[in-house]
């Protein structure tokens, strides 16, 4: 045997033996990749029923929106009544607010000339009254 056959000898040897020794971690290998095509060939029926599944829930949602909005169209004239109602309620209370001052005004006037002029009784209810007619009339 001469030199190059010895070497080759050598690296078939060499290759035998890392062969052995990668045998195990190979068929590992070979497992982890048949997991993952048998992970990879449901991922196509899960997607669907996952599709399937979103599109009842965004159907129902629609409906359900669709739903309140007609409900909410129903009640809104209801919403603008009240406001109405609310503002003129306000427009009266501020009517009989300013009556009810003006005529906390006109009796504290005649109160003053009823005391200034110094008439009780039955003599001080008819200038009273005679003070508001004139008052009336100005």
């Amino acid at each position: 045997m001469d030199w190059l056959g010895i070497g080759v000898l050598i690296i078939g040897i060499a290759f035998a033996f890392l062969t052995l020794l990668l045998i195990k971690p190979l068929r590992k290998l070979t497992d982890t990749l048949d997991g993952v095509r048998q992970t990879t060939d449901r991922l196509p029926l899960l997607v669907d029923d996952l599709s399937k599944h979103t599109t009842e829930v965004m159907q129902s949602s629609n409906e359900t929106i669709a739903n309140v909005n007609n409900q909410v169209k129903e009640v809104s004239p209801l919403f603008h009544i009240i406001g109405d109602t609310g503002e003129a309620t306000r427009k009266l209370t501020l009517a009989a607010l300013e009556k009810t001052n003006e005529i906390k005004t006109n009796t504290s006037h005649a109160s003053d000339f009823t005391k200034r002029e110094k008439y009780e009784g039955i003599y001080g209810i008819l200038s009273f009254i005679f003070y508001l007619s004139q008052r009336k009339t100005k």
